[in-house]
């Protein structure tokens, strides 16, 4: 009786021992999944790091090329102050010229008007003897005529002076016909010479307003000359600028190049140990497997065993659906797979999809519900597509990505590492642990590590997929 107690207890101790070695099997799996997981976070980081040092290099590139059409523009700006600058100066001397110039026109215009005034005044002169002689005249003519009625009344001895009479009242005639003459030229020209007098009144006014113009022009053109030569300044100092930041860019371009350098050197060892990790998570897994199937490990037996039965049922229905009609071959094994048109993530239709929402959804919602563990039970073809999920993970689609890739799970394909390796198994079922991304959010599941169960799922002897279980222990 001792004996038998002690080799039952013995066997307790060694079933223990195996269980611990289970777990601890799995807890290795477990880590180098996280681990792998990890790597290939820091793997996508140092390809991001490499995107941007590429966007970077471009936009340092564009920016040296800009930098150097600023430099030519500079130096064209540079030539073209120098220029404006002597065209000014050039400009300046013609207008200092051309205001000396002006300044001796309006002195020369000054003196005339003085010389026309005097002009006017001696009109004036010639205009009053002209009307003095015109008198002078008028007299004589009297003269002249009392002198010819004296003449007449003297008779014979007054012939002589009559011929006198009429000579001096001729010439007195003549003097008011040359006076009057004179008078009309006098009154003519006063009156051209009061005219211009005028207009050289007006001409000197216009001629001092222009000169305070030319003087104003003279101003700005020496603003302008300064103006320009803090213009040829400050591009001198762009100038500098520019050659300091393009030493600074050649500078940025060589540390970049180190930073490249070293970036690919990391994520070569990160991409080594990756693989290194991945290698030793699929040898993991496989022990994982070989461990379930040995039957050591008991916790996982039973996951094993409800999805062997779980899949059994799936295929029965199947069978049953194809045998009356209500499903086709063709459409169970159909491989079209059509875009969902705006999906983010991209999801796809086949001619299985809808009959798989209505018969297999149910079942999955019910495997779900028979163990607290389960996280996920689903229907994977060859390929990794899913027709339909479990109905918390077949949500209508809101457009945000963080929702839709969480939720809208049903259309996916998810074929890579640990499930390319179930497709390829032919045995009863496979076992392996990976990081599940999909987990519902507000629980300690979410983006967790879980263990999974492959069942191959046959319909008339052809392989369809396989029934996933997921749990976490």
């Amino acid at each position: 009786m001792g004996r038998k107690n002690n080799m039952k207890n013995q066997n307790v101790q060694e079933n223990d021992w195996i269980d611990d070695t289970a777990k601890i099997c799995g807890e290795v799996v477990v880590d180098c999944s996280d681990t792998a997981g990890t790597l290939e976070n820091a793997m996508k980081s140092a390809n991001e790091l490499q995107q941007k040092h590429l966007e970077l290099e471009a936009i340092t590139q564009q920016l040296s090329t800009e930098i150097e059409n600023v430099a030519h523009a500079t130096a064209e700006a540079r030539e073209l102050s120098d220029s404006a600058r002597e065209k000014v100066a050039a400009g300046s001397a013609t207008v200092a010229s051309s205001v000396a110039g002006f300044t001796d026109m309006v002195e020369l215009i000054n003196r005339l008007g003085l010389h026309i005034t005097g002009f006017a005044a001696a009109m004036d002169q010639v205009k009053r003897a002209s009307q003095a002689i015109d008198n002078i005249a008028r007299t004589t003519n009297m003269l002249a005529l009392n002198a010819a009625i004296e003449a007449q009344k003297a008779g014979v001895a007054g012939q002589t002076f009559a011929v006198v009479a009429a000579e001096v009242k001729k010439l007195a005639l003549d003097s008011r016909t040359a006076a009057v003459e004179i008078t009309g030229t006098v009154n003519s020209l006063s009156a051209e010479a009061e005219k211009l007098v005028v207009d050289i009144g007006s001409g000197i006014d216009g001629s001092g307003k222009a000169k305070a113009q030319f003087a104003h022009m003279e101003q700005l053109l020496g603003g302008l000359s300064d103006i320009v030569a803090q213009v040829d300044q400050r591009t001198g100092e762009i100038a500098n600028n520019t050659a300091a930041i393009n030493d600074g860019l050649s500078e940025s371009r060589r540390v970049r190049s180190a930073v490249d350098a070293a970036n690919e050197a990391m994520h070569a060892q990160l991409s080594n140990a990756h693989h290194d990790i991945t290698e030793l998570e699929n040898r993991a897994n496989i022990m994982f497997d070989k461990l379930v199937h040995s039957g050591m490990s008991r916790e996982d037996s039973v996951f094993v065993e409800l999805a062997k039965a779980q899949a059994l049922k799936i295929m029965e229905y199947t069978e049953h659906a194809v045998a009356s009609g209500a499903l086709a071959m063709d459409s169970l094994f159909d491989e079209n797979l059509v875009v969902i048109e705006g999906s983010n993530p991209v999801r796809y239709r086949n001619a299985v999809s809808t009959w798989a929402d209505q018969h297999w959804r149910p079942m999955f919602d019910e495997i779900s519900d028979m163990r607290a563990e389960i996280l996920t039970a689903v229907c994977t073809s060859t390929k990794g597509f899913l027709p339909t999920h479990m109905s918390k993970f077949s949500a209508r689609p809101t457009g945000d990505f963080a929702h839709d890739n969480r939720y809208c799970r049903n259309g996916r394909v998810f074929f890579e590492g640990v499930d390319m390796v179930a497709k390829a198994s032919t045995q009863d079922y496979s076992m392996a642990v990976y990081r599940h991304t999909g987990a519902s959010s507000g629980s300690d599941k979410s983006q967790a590590v879980v263990r999974n169960v492959y069942v191959p799922l046959f319909i008339q002897g052809r392989r369809w997929g396989d029934l996933e279980i997921a749990y976490i222990l």
